[in-house]
């Protein structure tokens, strides 16, 4: 998103002033001077990312973007990712996520949790939502879930000397349809209903109530390769509509990579769109364990012709099963 890079710029800039007065011994006062201003000068920015980190994670956690999809693969599964940016750079912003989902009565009733926290340099958002799906079968072959999710984004804010204040807990609220069959699905949500304010100023980078349109498919493309392809399609105010075709292929049910790429969605305030390539490699290791490493090549450059700071955000994943048959959905 373009509010992302927007906080890149700053957050370079911020880099290469703050390692030059620790060499200059700078008072402690003027290097907190210093954070502050950061957070002024990039606004809600860092905390916009915050909720955008877990929309990106949609390929291995659909449930992020829609709790249709709440208990759709029956079984309990518990997925962990750890992003960072610009690994090259000390104490460059990273995020951690948790999610969990599962089914209880016979698969009628999905559950899941999902809890995110968000460390951009000094500042600390956390995010925790609860997520509710009722599975109705239409048939042999196609089913359809209905869910909504709740919960809360705990927001650093400055008061308006610069400082850091108290934080402040903002409640989220979302619906969504997961209509699907062994070999399609169509997803549509908002995973985000609520209009916020925090004092005068209405919370709008935070709650932007994106509407999103998914669908893929499963398919066996030769012997002992299954191909996986989606197409999403999101809608938000003041931005251009963005959609992401992607794919992945597993290869004997032990290791997969994929690939898939953002078109458009470029905030109204610059000219560029967003596109950039993300690639996904993983592993199962082992029955019910999975590893993955995803790479994407979202930069600053793209809106920034002349920055040439650190390139790519980088994630690692640790998905686990506790049923003993292990994985059996992708």
């Amino acid at each position: 998103m373009a509010e992302d890079h927007v906080f890149c710029h700053f957050w370079y800039l911020y880099s290469i002033i703050y390692k030059n007065l620790n060499r200059m011994n700078t008072h402690y006062t003027l290097r907190r001077f210093l954070i502050a201003a950061l957070f002024l000068a990039t606004g809600w920015q860092s905390v916009s990312a915050q909720r955008e980190v877990l929309y990106e994670q949609y390929v291995q956690n659909p449930m992020s973007i829609n709790p249709g999809f709440t208990g759709v693969r029956e079984d309990f599964n518990m997925t962990a990712m750890f992003r960072r940016k610009w690994i090259n750079i000390r104490n460059s912003p990273s995020s951690q996520t948790f999610a969990a989902d599962g089914t209880v009565a016979n698969g009628k009733f999905g559950i899941g949790f999902q809890a995110l926290n968000d460390q951009t340099s000094y500042f600390t958002t956390t995010g925790f939502s609860a997520s509710f799906a009722y599975h109705l079968a239409f048939s042999d072959d196609w089913k359809l879930g209905l869910g909504a999710q709740g919960g809360i984004n705990v927001l650093p804010v400055a008061d308006q000397s610069g400082y850091l204040s108290n934080n402040r807990a903002l409640g989220t609220f979302g619906i969504g349809a997961w209509l699907r069959s062994d070999q399609l699905y169509i997803g549509v949500s908002k995973p985000e209903l609520l209009s916020q304010r925090l004092g005068q100023q209405a919370a709008l980078d935070v709650y932007r109530r994106p509407l999103y349109i998914m669908a893929g498919g499963s398919y066996d493309v030769g012997d002992e390769i299954l191909m996986l392809p989606h197409v999403l399609f999101v809608q938000e105010k003041d931005r251009k509509l963005r959609f992401d075709l992607g794919t992945r292929f597993w290869f004997s049910e032990k290791v997969g990579i994929g690939a898939s790429y953002r078109i458009g969605g470029g905030y109204s305030g610059f000219s560029s769109n967003v596109d950039y390539l993300q690639l996904s490699a993983e592993v199962q290791v082992g029955r019910n364990v999975r590893l993955g490493y995803f790479y994407s090549t979202r930069t600053a450059e793209q809106i920034y012709a002349s920055y040439s700071g650190p390139k790519g955000v980088h994630e690692l994943m640790l998905k686990f099963v506790p049923n003993p048959k292990g994985f059996q959905k992708y």
